[in-house]
C-alpha cells in the first residue's frame, strides 16, 4: 500500500507547473542575449541556474519575474 501511496504523489499534472518557458528571446539592441531558452520547474522543485559572468542568468531571471520583458517565446 506504501508503494501504490507515494506512485500517487509522484503523479504530476500540468497544473504542477510553477514555471515553464517556451522558446524566450531577448535582445538588448542588437545584442542578442537569450536565445530560444526553454525550461520547466514543477512545484515544489528547486533548481540551480549557473554559468558564467555575462551568458544571461540575471536577465532570464528579470525575465521569469517580468522585471524585464522578452521580445519573443512565451
Amino acid at each position: 500500500m506504501a508503494n501504490q501511496a507515494q506512485a500517487q504523489k509522484m503523479t504530476v499534472s500540468a497544473t504542477d507547473v510553477a514555471v515553464e518557458i517556451v522558446n524566450m528571446n531577448k535582445w538588448y539592441g542588437d545584442f542578442h542575449v537569450l536565445r530560444d531558452i526553454n525550461l520547466k520547474v514543477m512545484k515544489g522543485e528547486r533548481i540551480v541556474i549557473a554559468g558564467p559572468s555575462g551568458s544571461g542568468k540575471s536577465t532570464m531571471i528579470r525575465c521569469i519575474n517580468r522585471l524585464e520583458e522578452h521580445q519573443k517565446g512565451q
